[in-house]
């Protein structure tokens, strides 16, 4: 079983500016004080919970010896929600990095949503094992950690002792930026608290594989 230390972390710094938007139909921000990023939720997942992506896709092509850019649309949606022992599991279909996944050499037309288990025990977020059952009880085995919230600039998170790369946090404009950078390839996703992952980017090392998803819309579960 992996599991990130439920740490508690010192306040964060007064004064940080950061982005709020608590659904799609308002486009309004301000900053957030200390309290109120504490407070807020930084991945509010429940199920009918709705996030609409503008991605734009940049690929080498081998027939064509050329660099290809593509934009799509793409939804990241909570199918459903179960909880039980302190721990909720999501099943969540069209998870970002599902992106990062296209391979137009293999005859796909484009991405392919697939679903994933994200759990959720207490503020610790974390990926469920694959190929867990559909409608098991939520278990922690298995699992791989992602973070706790709240989080702080700077700090670097690693799912365990075994594991050479980790996480690595950094302020920005939205909220928190937590990147995660081996040899080949690095991903970002950019929490945005009350909203959630307000902007995800893949980029291959080498060969050109670039994925940028921004959030266009978000709507609330239930």
């Amino acid at each position: 079983m992996t599991l990130l230390a439920m740490t508690r972390f010192a306040p964060l710094v007064l004064g940080l500016g950061l982005g709020f938007a608590a659904c799609s139909s308002s486009s309004t921000k301000r900053p957030l004080t200390t309290q109120e990023m504490i407070a807020a939720d930084p991945l509010p997942l429940a199920k009918g919970a709705k996030w609409t992506y503008a991605v734009t896709v940049k690929r080498y092509d081998v027939a064509t010896d050329k660099e290809t850019t593509s934009t799509l649309e793409w939804t990241t949606e909570v199918l459903d929600a179960h909880e039980a022992n302190g721990v909720t599991a999501y099943r969540v279909k069209g998870w970002p990095s599902d992106l990062a996944e296209f391979n137009r050499e293999t005859g796909q037309a484009g991405p392919v949503p697939s679903e994933k288990t994200l759990l959720r025990s207490g503020n610790s977020f974390l990926f469920g094992a694959a190929g867990a059952a559909e409608g098991a009880e939520p278990s922690l085995d298995g699992a791989e950690g992602w973070f706790s919230w709240p989080v702080i600039d700077g700090q670097k998170i690693c799912p365990s002792a075994e594991v050479v790369y980790c996480w690595r946090v950094s302020s920005v404009e939205s909220g928190y930026a937590l990147s995660f950078v081996t040899g080949p390839d690095e991903q970002t996703f950019e929490l945005e608290p009350g909203t959630g992952v307000a902007r995800y980017h893949y980029e291959h090392h080498g060969t050109i594989n670039e994925v940028d998803a921004k959030l266009v819309s978000f709507t609330k579960g239930k």
